[in-house]
């Protein structure tokens, strides 16, 4: 069974293409009740990581850069991803610029892992890296969030993301594939709503809009 964990993105070199964060973090208990530990990742770099690449939304058909640096610190699994300037990989470039893109998620498969039923946590010792994403929301952020001011402070970063593509949709020269990668994190934005809308009111940006009002907006700016 393939897991995806998060972590945010790190450095940008924008003119030379070169992504730096992290895959994941250890220590950290995550929505699914899992903890990667430090040296999960030691024998799978050790025997594949070559073949790991950086890849858009999980999605293998989509690759966008190989890694230069692959490695665990004290941290989590640090890397460091080449992108090619493909059309792709310009975009997704552009998307980390403007605030689009912020996090990274990795693609494993636990291999060595123990539950401790007292905590009710599964303590995950050994995996099989695959790839290493950058996305739009990881997948355990999407759970339901119960704390209001969890659900305000998402609500926060989904507000900032609809300003960001906002943005670089009056800044920039808009590229077709470019304006369906827009189009895909409008969406994705758009289905994060559900999970978030929060049970009492919040405070949103001063232009007073609602999340579908503005995702509406955007929408058919982007399709005019």
């Amino acid at each position: 069974m393939i897991l995806y964990k998060q972590a945010p993105i790190g450095d940008l070199d924008e003119k030379a293409g070169v992504v730096k964060g992290y895959g994941s973090v250890f220590g950290n208990r995550d929505s699914d009740d899992d903890v990667i530990m430090r040296g999960a990742y030691t024998k799978t770099i050790q025997e594949n990581g070559e073949r790991v690449k950086y890849l858009y939304q999980h999605d293998i058909t989509k690759p966008i850069g190989k890694m230069s640096e692959l490695y665990e610190d004290e941290k989590g699994l640090a890397f460091t991803a080449e992108v090619p300037k493909t059309t792709l990989g310009k975009d997704v470039i552009e998307l980390i610029k403007y605030g689009v893109i912020t996090e990274n998620s990795v693609g494993i498969m636990p291999i060595v892992k123990d539950y401790n039923d007292e905590e009710k946590t599964r303590y995950i010792k050994e995996v099989k890296l695959y790839e290493v994403s950058a996305v739009t929301m990881a997948a355990n952020d999407q759970a339901m969030i119960n704390d209001v001011k969890g659900q305000e402070k998402r609500q926060e970063d989904i507000n900032k993301k609809f300003d960001a593509l906002n943005k670089l949709l009056k800044d920039g020269n808009i590229s077709d594939d470019l304006g369906y990668a827009i189009e895909y994190q409008l969406q994705c934005l758009k289905s994060d709503i559900s999970f978030t809308k929060p049970a009492t009111e919040v405070t949103l940006p001063k232009n007073e809009k609602t999340s579908d009002e503005v995702f509406n907006f955007l929408y058919n700016r982007l399709n005019k």
